[in-house]
């Protein structure tokens, strides 16, 4: 057998006598499309590569992309490398997976790739990169990409449109946003989703409210991510009143169990101070809790230093099935646990994200290394550091941080410099920390070039 038939709801070849008998290209597309984990994935690449239709280009693409949906990325870019000749639908298919994954640089790379390929990009192409490219520092690459999809025709797609109404939205670049929007000649939800929910990240809460009317008056149909999208602006404009009304017309409409809404619900409620409705509401959807409804949850108590419940949702939510603890939930998570010690309960969280490959992160490498200092654990802390690939210099801070605080003065000055090897440029932050350890070790002549280095730099004028 390929896949254990332990369970009645899993994939089974058992049927495994379709396997012996040199299974055709239909059975392994559904073999491909049923399976539920990732070994059972692995099992069936291998008959794949044993049956030699790695490289059909069929079977290549739906490998590829399941290959993507368990965020083997590596595993994916492998097997699109091996592809003879792959068409755009394979293309498109990777990028997608990189603009969710969130790998800018890759699907660069996959476009300038598909582009020597002599490959003509359709919208789907256009909507998948320049998603990706809002995770790059700087807008300039998605405008080049605007610029290549005006120059094949789909600057005013409804896909391409929303993808670039985000990406300037998310440097808020509001004029060239507003002027794609308004010229768009086909929006869609998505379209005015994109813009209410952009208007609000960058705190143009009237204005999300006054489009919003506009989307309702030109005829529009809204959903739960409008209402959700809009709860952030009630709550900064009118509090608890107005936030209440978007509850009523939720349930009016029929939205109320959404699972964005309820946590956009539970998360105003909180915000407004109303934990107990919060809460209520957050216990009547059972049925509808998903990880973001229980981060939601999480992130409200920690906000209110609730500590026992914070402790007792999360240990709730690893036991429930269908909720997946993540990056939100972990970001929430940590400062329950933060400025308390809970040494055992920071180990398991570092666990999660170890098995869900976020201990790499750098904020929540960062995070970490600072519950462990407090849990008088600073070694796992420089571990964790060690580890870390591409630190931030947020991350440099915290440890010198750490180290200062422990009293641990020589390895703290030993770790600026290093820092100062590595090119990494300190901050205020870091010139306090190593101020304070020199000052502990009465280290006058180190002090005074740190003086030095903090006039040169123009830090002496921050307090």
């Amino acid at each position: 057998k390929v896949v254990s038939s332990s369970s009645s709801s899993t994939p089974s070849l058992s049927s495994s006598s379709r396997l012996r008998s040199s299974p055709d290209l239909c059975t392994y597309l559904r073999l491909l499309k049923d399976c539920f984990t990732l070994d059972q994935l692995n099992q069936i690449q291998s008959h794949i590569i044993v049956g030699g239709l790695q490289q059909n280009l069929v079977v290549a693409t739906k490998l590829i992309h399941r290959l993507s949906d368990f965020g083997r990325l590596s595993q994916a870019q492998s097997l699109f490398s091996a592809t003879p000749n792959p068409d755009l639908f394979l293309f498109n298919v990777l990028l997608r997976a990189h603009a969710q994954h969130v790998s800018p640089v890759s699907a660069l790379s996959l476009y300038s790739c598909l582009l020597s390929r002599r490959l003509s990009p359709d919208n789907f192409t256009f909507a998948f990169v320049v998603s990706s490219s809002t995770a790059f520092r700087s807008p300039e690459p998605g405008r080049q990409l605007h610029a290549h999809a005006i120059l094949h025709g789909f600057g005013l797609d409804r896909f391409v449109s929303s993808a670039l109404t985000a990406l300037y939205l998310n440097f808020q670049d509001l004029n060239s946003a507003c002027q794609l929007f308004d010229r768009c000649p086909e929006r869609d939800t998505v379209s005015w989703n994109t813009m209410v929910s952009g208007l609000v990240q960058n705190c143009c809460f009237e204005e999300a409210l006054s489009l919003f009317e506009q989307m309702v008056s030109s005829g529009e149909a809204f959903d739960g991510t409008t209402l959700s999208a809009l709860l952030p602006a009630a709550t900064e404009l009118q509090g608890l009143e107005l936030g209440r009304k978007i509850h009523c017309l939720s349930i009016k409409i029929g939205f109320d169990s959404h699972a964005c809404v309820i946590t956009g619900l539970v998360s105003m409620y909180g915000k407004c101070g109303d934990v107990q409705d919060a809460s209520f509401l957050f216990n009547q959807t059972q049925k509808n809790r998903d990880t973001i409804s229980w981060n939601a949850i999480i992130s409200l108590y920690s906000f209110n230093a609730d500590i026992e419940a914070s402790i007792s949702l999360f240990t709730k939510m690893r036991a429930t099935v269908g909720a997946c603890v993540n990056f939100s939930t972990i970001v929430a998570a940590i400062p329950v646990f933060s400025p308390f010690g809970h040494l055992m309960l920071s180990s398991s969280i570092h666990g999660y994200a170890v098995k869900a490959g976020m201990d790499q992160n750098t904020s929540i490498a960062t995070a970490l290394m600072i519950v462990y200092a407090r849990c008088n654990n600073v070694e796992s802390a420089r571990q964790l550091f060690d580890q870390t690939p591409g630190k931030s210099l947020a991350s440099w801070n915290a440890m010198i941080s750490n180290y200062t605080q422990m009293g641990c003065t020589e390895e703290a000055i030993k770790l600026f410099q290093e820092m100062q090897l590595q090119d990494v440029e300190p901050n205020p932050v870091t010139m306090a920390s190593i101020l304070s350890a020199c000052a502990q070790l009465g280290a006058l002549m180190l002090e005074k070039r740190i003086h030095e280095l903090i006039v040169s730099k123009g830090y002496d004028s921050n307090n």
